[in-house]
């Protein structure tokens, strides 16, 4: 790996991306019989796999998870991301896998994604998109480009962003709250659902805004700054 700070790479210049296709839901049973599937988003729980689903059955040309891989939704709910430290499991079309070459930090990966899946998500007319026409495009996604610095200075990185993180938690997080993952999780998603709340508010006075304005000319740079903000929101509230 180049030790040139300005390393530009796509991501799929620095890890493999692996999509399957859905499995048939009869071919799978929940007894924990034959191999794990990665169904969807509901299956990263907290950071990691945690399956509910197994096949025992014959499935053709099955696309495999590993231990290590980046687990991360891209249908329906969008950007929920773990880690499979459950070892081989079938991925379905709703998660991707990816798997980091050597001399790449899996933390700044996963920092650097949760950015690059906002210009993955297609541009909408509507504030929020339901269901499975939330998608996540992935050949876009491959192609997006971002400095991977060496290693050491990516995981200096990633320990300046915990540090805004662990900012947070010093202001609003109880001694006690660290005596346990469970605690800390419940800190950093309760900051999260109120930073999303804020972005939704955000959101919906700017469209109030945008209706109070419509006697601008279509072309109004006013106009245009309203709708850029309220496609940024929208974007970073369809992610998980």
């Amino acid at each position: 790996m180049s030790n040139n700070i300005d390393n530009v790479v796509s991501l799929a210049d620095i890890c493999e991306i692996l999509q399957g296709r859905n499995v048939d839901k009869k071919k799978t049973n929940d007894q924990g019989e034959g191999l794990p599937i990665v169904v969807g988003a509901s299956d990263i729980v907290q950071g990691r796999f945690v399956p509910k689903r197994w096949c025992k059955e014959k499935i053709n040309n099955p696309v495999f998870s590993e231990e290590g891989d980046i687990l991360i939704s891209v249908v329906g709910t969008l950007g929920k991301m773990g880690v499979n430290a459950d070892g081989p499991a079938v991925l379905s079309k709703h998660v991707c896998a990816l798997r980091p070459k050597q001399g790449v930090s899996r933390q700044y990966l996963m920092a650097v994604i949760s950015r690059l899946l906002l210009d993955a998500i297609p541009d909408t007319a509507d504030d929020v998109v339901l269901g499975f026409q939330n998608k996540v495009d992935v050949d876009v996604l491959k192609k997006i480009r971002f400095t991977l610095p060496a290693l050491f200075i990516q995981e200096w990185l990633v320990s300046r962003l915990t540090s805004i993180a662990t900012m947070i938690l010093a202001y609003k997080g109880k001694q006690e709250d660290f005596l346990s993952c469970d605690g800390i999780i419940s800190v950093i998603e309760q900051e999260r659902k109120e930073q999303r709340a804020h972005m939704r508010e955000l959101s919906e006075k700017l469209s109030k805004i945008a209706d109070m304005l419509e006697n601008l000319p279509p072309d109004s740079d006013t106009l245009q700054m309203i709708a850029d903000a309220r496609s940024a929101y929208s974007r970073l509230l369809k992610i998980q």
